[in-house]
């Protein structure tokens, strides 16, 4: 029978659980929104890998980790984006107050130089923000990164298909991102310690209606003077296609 110096020695071991008792949750970081706070019991781990599971990529995902992304910018932190599926867009992220000269981009060329790269983001302190589209990574290849981001200061956000939640995940958090109506956001919970999963809340991204429209479908009057559309160093049809890569 252990006695009690040696019951209160493993109750104050971090990685032993006491069920609900949320005092011994790492440290987190509040998201911004109410609601998102209480189902994720507080806000984004940090020092942790955070998986953002959804059925498409821009159903409005980055929106609810602005907030995020300009607290750790905005105190000198390195920001990298880790083959993101669109060209991050400047002026809602200056819109948000993100200064810009924090942000990286980087594309890897396959999925070993994806790993290199994530870890290596990790390792530096950077606030990482990595799409697993391309890369595929294997659970040992997650795991890496999640033993990696015990020693990071910010949280780990992975954005990984639908798919994904076929397989296990060593991520401390997992949620499912779900667009069923204009800019609104169903977050659904499948992996948090202390949350019982399948909780779900929905999340108002604002009034306007946007939607994605390719660049050659653009309402823009395209028709040059006679005799000036030979000026130009591509053919009209080239440039829409260079614009649309």
């Amino acid at each position: 029978m252990p006695n009690k110096s040696s019951l209160k020695n493993l109750l104050s071991r971090q990685d032993t659980w006491r069920g609900r008792n949320r005092s011994l949750r790492k440290k987190i970081i509040t998201t911004g929104n109410n609601s998102l706070d209480r189902l994720l019991l507080g806000g984004w781990p940090v020092s942790a890998l955070t998986e953002l599971v959804s059925q498409q990529d821009g159903i409005g995902e980055l929106s609810i980790l602005l907030p995020t992304l300009k607290h750790y910018a905005g105190e000198g932190k390195l920001c990298v984006w880790l083959d993101p599926p669109y060209q991050p867009y400047a002026p809602a992220l200056v819109n948000a107050e993100v200064p810009l000269d924090k942000l990286l981009v980087v594309r890897s060329k396959d999925s070993r130089e994806w790993l290199w790269a994530a870890e290596q983001s990790i390792r530096g302190n950077a606030l990482l923000f990595a799409w697993t589209n391309r890369a595929q990574p294997r659970y040992s290849a997650l795991r890496k990164l999640q033993l990696a981001a015990t020693e990071n200061l910010s949280p780990v956000f992975l954005f990984t298909p639908l798919a994904a939640l076929k397989a296990h995940s060593p991520a401390l958090l997992r949620i499912e991102l779900e667009s069923l109506k204009p800019n609104i956001l169903t977050v659904t919970m499948h992996k948090l310690r202390g949350r019982v999963p399948g909780a779900k809340i929905q999340i108002s991204l604002g009034d306007v209606i946007t939607e994605r429209i390719f660049l050659d479908k653009l309402p823009v009057n395209i028709n040059y003077p006679p005799g000036e559309e030979s000026d130009y160093p591509f053919p009209l049809k080239h440039k829409v296609q260079l614009l649309n890569t």
